[in-house]
Order: structure tokens, then sequence, then C-alpha cells
């Protein structure tokens, strides 16, 4: 996706009322195709925020969605920070975003999850770093890049971790955006001119300033 491409993307899901987190999200699990047996944690089929529908799609056999809160006839009531009663080896990808942060067993999580995927099975999934306190019902964590390649790597036999954001400009813009979209096209301008000034920043140093100010990170881990 080429810049100008990009920064029309971010507008329209400003105009949407999304986060900048919820956007660079999005923005990610466009380039990701699911084919084979599909999960979406923390997801249920009725929503239009569902991750997987965003995605691109190749035969795919069966498209499940869990959640430990729902009691619902499509939905499979399963609480990662226990042993979940779902058939081992069976699905070739886990969509797991936004819902880490709100785990205790961080650990059990991840060999549930390794439990259930085939064997070169996909595990993609992304988490807020420096975003607001979010509770359904608590908001626990916040990983870095450099944990998650700790963590998954005990586990997964490939990963890869991205950190998602532009710069400190941009950071702040995320962090006052639940306040200032309350004023109509006030964000659009907010988020370009943070945009502009992140930019003119990358020009003076040397590192990548999403790395020192990350709104998310990505992960995919393969078993």
């Amino acid at each position: 996706m080429n810049y100008l491409k990009k920064y029309f993307f971010f507008i329209s899901g400003i105009i949407q009322g999304k986060s900048l987190c919820r956007i660079f999200q999005n923005l990610e699990i466009q380039n990701v195709i699911l084919s084979g047996n599909i999960i979406e944690f923390g997801a249920e089929p009725n929503s239009t925020k569902n991750f997987s529908k965003l995605a691109k799609k190749k035969k795919i056999k069966k498209l499940d969605f869990s959640d430990k809160h729902l009691n619902h006839k499509d939905v499979i009531k399963a609480d990662l920070n226990k042993n979940i009663n779902i058939k081992k080896n069976f699905y070739d990808t886990v969509l797991f975003f936004n819902v880490m942060e709100h785990l205790v067993e961080i650990n059990n999580a991840k060999n549930q999850i390794h439990k259930i995927l085939k064997k070169k099975g996909r595990l993609i999934g992304s988490t807020p770093f420096l975003y607001r306190y979010h509770g359904a019902p608590s908001d626990y964590y916040r990983f870095t890049s450099s944990f998650y390649k700790i963590f998954f790597r005990k586990k997964f036999k490939s990963v890869k971790v991205k950190n998602l954001g532009f710069g400190p400009c941009c950071l702040c813009y995320s962090i006052l955006s639940d306040f200032t979209k309350k004023v109509p096209l006030l964000n659009i301008f907010l988020f370009s001119v943070s945009l502009i000034i992140d930019c003119f920043l990358s020009i003076f140093v040397k590192y990548k300033l999403k790395d020192i100010f990350p709104i998310a990170i990505y992960f995919e881990a393969k078993k």
C-alpha cells in the first residue's frame, strides 16, 4: 500500500470513529490469507468488528468464534486462563486480537492455543501497547515486541513481531482522540498534523520512531 493510499485508509477509519490502534490492526489483517479451519478468540459471528471479516479468504473449511463471556449457540465458550475443551490439532489459524492483555494465565493461554493448532498452524494477533486502559471486564497487561519474541519462541518454531505506530505525536493523538472525536472533523486535522510532525522528526533520528512509541504490537507465530 503506497503512502497516499495508506493515509486515506487511516482517514477513513478516523471518520468511522475507530481508534488508531484498531486502524493499525485492521491494516495488518488485510494482508493475511485465511484457509482451512479458523478460530477467532474474543469474537462472535454477528459482530461487524471481527478481524476474520477483513482478512483474505481462500478455501475456508470452518470458521469458529470463541468468547468466554458469551452464552451463544454459535460461540465456543472457552476460558484461556484454564484448560479448554476444544479439539486438539484442529485449526490451521488462530486469530488472537486484543485478547491476551485481558488474560491472567498467559502461559496457559499460549499452551492451549498451541494444543489446538495443527502442525505448521499459525497464531496471528495483536495487543495494544501505549493505549488507554480498556476493561473487558479487566485489563491486566501491556507487552513489548521484545517480550513476544522470547515468549512465543519457547513454544513456536517461527515468530514474527512488528511494532505498529508512527511516532510520539501520533501517539499523543491516539490518547486524546476519544475526547476530540466529539468535535466534527477535528480528529482528521489533528491526525494529519501529528503525522506530518512525526515524519519530520524521523529525519533526525537513526531509529524508527514506532519502535520507541508503539501504539500496538502485531505478532505471527507458526507451530
